[in-house]
């Protein structure tokens, strides 16, 4: 009986699972780099909100954004200016907005644009201004 007593405390102590576990493999994954394209060319220009005066946003009775105002050049040479109008919250994505050239502005002068049709959410939200001037 002795015998069997060791031969069964042998037995399971090779059941014990006193090996080692296998050896973790290590994978390595190769870091990739994250690239974006712009999908239009960034705007160009110096920034020019001083020359917009009497800018005015709103919604029209059939539900579509329009937009007007005037700039004025206080430089003395002619300058062309972009006005860039989005609706919507400022969220830092890839928000519809529309711009318009408003070429030749005389030194000392100014001139009225109008940018209609604004494209915009259903909910609307704030418009949103940019002017630059180019030379």
């Amino acid at each position: 009986m002795r015998t069997l007593a060791v031969a069964l405390i042998l037995v399971l102590a090779g059941c014990g699972g006193s090996e080692d576990p296998p050896a973790a493999t290590k994978t390595t994954v190769a870091p990739t780099k994250a690239t974006t394209k712009p999908t239009v060319a960034p705007p160009e220009g110096t920034p020019a909100p001083e020359a917009l005066t009497k800018f005015r946003c709103a919604k029209n009775a059939k539900g579509l954004w329009n937009t007007s105002g005037y700039l004025a050049n206080r430089t003395k040479a002619k300058v062309t200016f972009q006005v860039t109008v989005y609706v919507g919250a400022a969220a830092g994505g890839e928000e519809k907005a529309k711009t318009r050239q408003v070429p030749h502005v005389a030194a000392g002068g100014s001139s009225q644009f109008v940018i209609n049709n604004l494209p915009a959410l259903d909910d609307g939200g704030t418009c949103h201004v940019q002017v630059l001037a180019q030379d």
